[in-house]
């Protein structure tokens, strides 16, 4: 009997691109491939790359050339926003066989066929649906894409010019395949997307993230869902209130703030003041009180002042937040930002990111901490610690190590009780 041929699909970056690797799964499945952990061991390699930074460049070009030294007799693609953004730059790096944009990404199936010679042609399989369902290989959670693009313009962001235009996924394609990712065992689904909050608005009728919320939560089979990232514009009253009153909703959004400052607000073209972000998080707050809130910051976008920095600081410490994502300024080619002057120093940019991060930790640590001795619903991921816990996150994103047997919870939404909590990790049992 042949052994299936394998492959190997490397993500960086963000849920997106997790989901956009689950789909490509799909794709090399229906050839008769099989997955493997082991890039060194996998007839195609496809690495899924980000550009939102210099740093994520950089990341993708060094995960190319580790790759195909440790494999060096493979077929290796390379494919996402690096390559949508500068193909030519990947495609001059030793040992890529081909790159493939966003766009291009629905022809994996022929390209592979192609490059490997021992992958039988399968002409029903190559017929593919233009919305296949994803396959998560190696996960618990799925992703799941509702929508893709951005209308935002903002002064420091290469993603509208690679993603382009937000356009959402209709309804009935969503909560089937909603239905279809429950039933296959998943007990969470997150929704994501560039922009999330801006689904339905290019829709005929036109709906709502809130209303598309509703009606996935009416599927039985579902166990939790999970929004991913939000802009603060699209905290409406009505989004607001489906995450209160649905109990498969999980109680955690990321609302990107990007500065606390108002001044770097605009001159990040950023459609709002922290008075409006400040007053989306006091109300979900007020009406979920568990909820864990999250941000993206940047750090050292150019001009920021120390005055600035302290302004933004000072705004993130005194919030309701509890997790922080900090990134440092860097130019991406073709936006406004990449040609400003006044560049701060990158030693600088370095202090301010520690502070902030820092601040991010005490930020989580108190939130975590306000939990213990309490009871949460978790998801036991398909991971086990070294100390032989399993590796389990609550509705509300607080990530903990829950001392029971794999079997019992993995997998599976379980009560537990949080025993302890250190900056380091937070312990519970199943109660």
């Amino acid at each position: 009997m042949n052994r299936p041929t394998l492959y190997h699909v490397a993500t960086l970056g963000c849920k997106l691109n997790q989901f956009d690797s689950a789909v490509m799964e799909a794709d090399l499945a229906a050839l008769g491939m099989s997955p493997t952990a082991d890039p060194a061991a996998a007839r195609v390699v496809v690495i899924n790359t980000c550009t939102v930074t210099s740093a994520a460049d950089a990341q993708s070009r060094q995960l190319i050339r580790k790759l195909r030294r440790a494999n060096p007799h493979c077929t290796l693609l390379v494919t996402g926003c690096y390559a949508q953004r500068d193909p030519k730059a990947l495609e001059a790096i030793a040992g890529v066989d081909a790159v493939l944009g966003l766009s291009g990404q629905k022809g994996l199936k022929q390209l592979v066929v192609k490059l490997v010679p021992e992958t039988p042609e399968q002409p029903a399989c190559l017929e593919s649906a233009d919305d296949p369902l994803p396959l998560f290989s190696d996960q618990t959670r799925a992703f799941l894409k509702i929508q893709e693009g951005c209308d935002l313009r903002c002064s420091y962001c290469v993603i509208p010019s690679v993603r382009g235009a937000s356009r959402s996924v209709d309804p009935e394609t969503v909560l089937r395949k909603v239905a279809l990712l429950a039933e296959s065992g998943f007990q969470e689904i997150v929704f994501t997307g560039v922009n999330t909050g801006d689904y339905g608005k290019d829709l005929t009728p036109a709906t709502t993230l809130a209303a598309l919320l509703r009606s996935a939560s009416e599927i039985t089979s579902v166990g939790r869902l999970r929004l991913n990232s939000v802009e603060p514009r699209c905290v409406t009253e009505e989004l607001v209130e489906t995450l209160q009153s649905s109990p498969r909703l999980a109680p955690h959004l990321q609302i990107p703030l990007q500065s606390g400052s108002d001044e770097v607000l605009g001159r990040m073209r950023r459609p709002y003041r922290t008075g409006l972000y400040r007053q989306a998080l006091e109300t979900l707050r007020g009406k979920i009180p568990e909820v864990g809130l999250g941000a993206d910051v940047i750090v050292g976008f150019p001009g920021e002042t120390q005055e600035e920095f302290r302004q933004s600081y000072e705004f993130i410490a005194s919030s309701q937040l509890n997790y922080l994502h900090v990134f440092s300024f860097t130019p991406r080619p073709g936006t406004p930002a990449a040609d400003a002057a006044d560049p701060v120093r990158g030693d600088v940019i370095r202090k301010r990111s520690a502070e902030l991060r820092a601040l991010g930790g005490h930020l989580s640590h108190r939130f975590r901490t306000s939990f213990l001795g309490r009871d949460l619903e978790v998801l036991g991921l398909r991971e086990c610690l070294p100390d032989g816990r399993v590796r389990a996150l609550s509705g509300n994103f607080i990530e903990m190590a829950l001392q029971a047997r794999p079997q019992d919870c993995m997998n599976r939404l379980v009560r537990a009780r949080i025993t302890e909590v250190t900056p380091a990790r937070v312990s519970a049992v199943p109660c």
